[in-house]
């Protein structure tokens, strides 16, 4: 039996060595989104009556699917505000960052072909396995025992040491579940794309699970990993109960799992795989064709989940005069001109955001082509009779009709659920146009990713840094004194607001050039480069 583990420790060694960057990436994003969050609870409402206002503004069936039901209503401390708008989030994701490292680590490297040379030296069959889950469960205890030093250092006198390492133990605990789930479904899958893909569907369906028993038939929450997690109400019952029964949940998955493993040949999935065509479709055999067949499903998820982001936002304008309740702090994060409207420059800012998550999805188009050349794959499409121009102009003209489309059904939806609020002073197409006026900043984007890629591929992940400095300026830069050619770094601060009146046309179209500039540029450095393989 102990055979079968052998030189696992080894294989646990060469998976933090090869893994380290990105594990250091994805701690430093959810610490971040820890840190963030309770310095701007503490700073913002440290009012008694601030908070009990958000109390009424939360306790609605919109905020409710977003955050879970209030919680501490009574005396709605900081620690309460934190677990009731925090939790759920959090939870979700580092479920994401669990899902991808056990899938990346499992069943794509057996794809890739790695594990068949780790078995022909003398290891055991779940060592390399057992590597994976040990990895998940060194970076998820770090992030549980770090967060809850966060939280401890950071918080008020109403964050006891109880709820911090709740709230630590919770967040980790969720990670290693969903990495289990992850895992069983490794074995269960032919391919690491239907992996990533069943394991995220399982977590949008325990989430829905969660919403729906939130707002209406609760014993669903309950069977939600996520609804039951978010019961554990640190910082107000501090319940640890669910964390048990999470805990018995996961050895079940990661048994299951194992045992599984050992019924399966390598390479193969338990479930029967769809027997494919006898030849490829005609428009498969194209360049477009092959990109949208790679894309298809992501680009599906994603335009759902930015319709529902959208639906979520615009649905809870109509309590925003009740969640801004007085607050000078949060009224001047949103308030830019005391002579306008406060919730059109609202809606404003939320439409900046809905933008910055837009970018998501088409800068992903793109990097799947520096994916596919890293793998090697892109040279079977550029040895033929394909020229490099033709092979990028494809994915970047997929990128910019993809952000047309997204971005028109997210601010379309957000501006229709605007309307079912009967906010007073706001017109459909106002918010449409200024939704719409965001592409060019979108195309900026893009354009800078293609420029990286042309001429320094390796860097392209940088974008992403871009892009969250995007959202720092958006949402604080009216709360300090950041200097104006800071702000000009985004290209999302020089988008005119559409619904307080502005309209410079010529800032739009400065974007619009720098997007094709910088593409051009980055289509010359594409055909000056070698292969990044």
């Amino acid at each position: 039996m102990m055979q079968s583990f052998k030189q696992s420790k080894k294989l646990l060694y060469f998976s933090l060595k090869r893994e380290k960057i990105k594990l250091l990436f994805w701690l430093t994003g959810c610490l971040s989104f820890v840190l963030i969050g309770i310095i701007a609870f503490v700073f913002i409402y440290d009012d008694p009556i601030d908070r009990q206002a958000m109390v009424g503004a939360m306790s609605n069936p919109a905020m409710e699917a977003l955050f879970g039901k209030v919680i501490g209503i009574d005396n709605y401390t900081i620690g309460a505000m934190y677990s009731h708008t925090m939790t759920v989030m959090t939870l979700s994701l580092i479920s994401i960052s669990a899902i991808l490292l056990v899938v990346r680590n499992t069943r794509l490297e057996e794809e890739e072909g790695m594990i068949e040379v780790f078995r022909a030296l003398p290891t055991g069959k779940l060592a390399h396995t057992t590597s994976a889950m040990t990895l998940l469960a060194i970076y998820n205890i770090t992030l549980a025992v770090l967060s809850a030093i966060i939280l401890i250092a950071f918080g008020d006198n109403s964050m006891d040491v109880n709820g911090a390492v709740l709230t630590g133990s919770i967040y980790g605990l969720v990670g290693i579940f969903y990495g289990s789930v992850a895992l069983l479904f490794s074995q269960l899958s032919s391919s690491s794309r239907n992996a990533t893909m069943y394991s995220l569907l399982f977590l949008g369906l325990t989430y829905l699970m969660r919403i729906i028993g939130d707002t209406g038939i609760e014993w669903l929450s309950w069977m939600s990993p996520l609804g039951l997690l978010y019961r554990t109400k640190p910082f107000v019952t501090n319940d640890w109960m669910p964390v048990l029964l999470i805990l018995i949940g996961t050895f079940l998955f990661i048994s299951i799992a194992f045992v599984l493993q050992n019924y399966r040949d390598l390479g193969s999935g338990l479930l029967p795989s769809k027997a494919g065509s006898r030849s490829a479709s005609k428009l498969l055999k194209t360049v477009p064709g092959l990109a949208l067949n790679l894309l298809k499903t992501p680009l599906l998820v994603w335009i759902l989940s930015l319709i529902v982001l959208g639906v979520t936002y615009g649905s809870v304008m109509g309590d925003l005069e009740t969640l801004i309740a007085g607050n000078e702090v949060i009224g001047k994060i949103i308030e830019n001109n005391p002579d306008q409207n406060i919730v059109k420059q609202f809606i404003a800012i939320i439409l900046g955001l809905l933008s910055i998550a837009t970018v998501i999805p088409v800068v992903q188009i793109l990097m799947k082509l520096y994916s596919e050349e890293k793998k090697g794959r892109s040279v079977y499409l550029l040895v033929g009779k394909h020229s490099r121009n033709y092979v990028l102009g494809v994915f970047v003209a997929l990128s910019f009709l993809s952000s047309l489309l997204l971005q028109t059904a997210q601010v379309t939806t957000f501006a229709l659920a605007v309307m079912t609020t009967q906010v007073k002073g706001v017109v459909f197409t106002d918010i449409l146009l200024s939704g719409l006026a965001y592409l060019p900043a979108l195309w900026t984007m893009i354009g800078l990713v293609v420029l990286l890629f042309g001429w320094l591929p390796r860097m392209i992940f940088s974008t992403w840094i871009l892009l969250g400095f995007s959202f720092v300026i958006l949402y604080f830069s009216n709360l300090f004194d950041i200097p104006e050619w800071l702000k000009g770094i985004s290209p999302f601060y020089h988008v005119p607001d559409v619904l307080a009146g502005e309209m410079s046309f010529i800032s739009l179209f400065v974007l619009l050039i720098l997007g094709i500039l910088f593409s051009f540029i980055g289509f010359i450095g594409f055909n000056k480069r070698d292969s990044i393989t």
